[in-house]
């Protein structure tokens, strides 16, 4: 993994075990987001509450102003008051542990889900966002139509080790080098394996 991110001991974006609630309400701000837009907008959250009551506090509309300039902005305020109102009223305040209570939440899909428990609870999931579908069916380590097919297949082919740093790795190497128009194959270091490289 190291050669496809160009970096040797390359870190997680978050380390394991931080707060909970902060890594599942920037996962939820980052969807359809740029990077850059989300450290800004969860940090901008983060300086005005530090946790599911005082988020649920806001009004939805200054909650929706400190989301902008986030995709969907509206939405996803929608969506945060109401899965503040759920983490309150069914989980005491905490974010739930187990995938399929994460997936319960609103917002919350397969891959937040996976992020959340690997970044937040330290817990191995895939993480399979668009980078990491389409860079794992170019390379040619799995043939799949959807994340979840995607997922699965990256279970079967990674070890548990690997479960967590796998999404941030295949995120840079998208970034930087396969591309999802004009991939730069001639400095890819997998292309000689890589069933597309050109």
């Amino acid at each position: 993994m190291a050669v496809a991110s160009g970096e040797q001991g390359i870190p997680s974006p978050l380390a394991a075990g931080r707060d909970p609630f902060r890594v599942l309400v920037g996962t939820v701000v980052s969807l359809r987001t740029r990077d850059a837009v989300t450290e800004k907008v969860t940090a901008r959250v983060f300086s005005r509450v530090s946790s599911p009551a005082e988020m649920y506090d806001l009004d939805q509309s200054e909650l929706a102003e400190l989301l902008y300039p986030a995709g969907f902005y509206r939405r996803k305020a929608a969506q945060l008051l109401k899965l503040c109102s759920i983490l309150l009223c069914r989980y005491d305040g905490k974010v739930p542990s187990t995938r399929e209570e994460l997936e319960s939440l609103p917002g919350v899909g397969e891959k937040t889900a996976a992020f959340v428990l690997s970044m937040a609870f330290g817990i191995p999931a895939v993480c399979v966002d668009i980078h990491v579908h389409r860079i794992s069916n170019r390379l040619g380590l799995v043939k799949t139509t959807t994340p979840s097919e995607t997922e699965a297949a990256l279970m079967k082919i990674f070890p548990k080790k690997l479960w967590i740093p796998l999404n941030h790795v295949f995120v840079r190497f998208g970034q930087r080098v396969c591309l999802p128009v004009g991939p730069r194959c001639v400095y890819c270091p997998l292309k000689g394996w890589c069933l597309n490289a050109s």
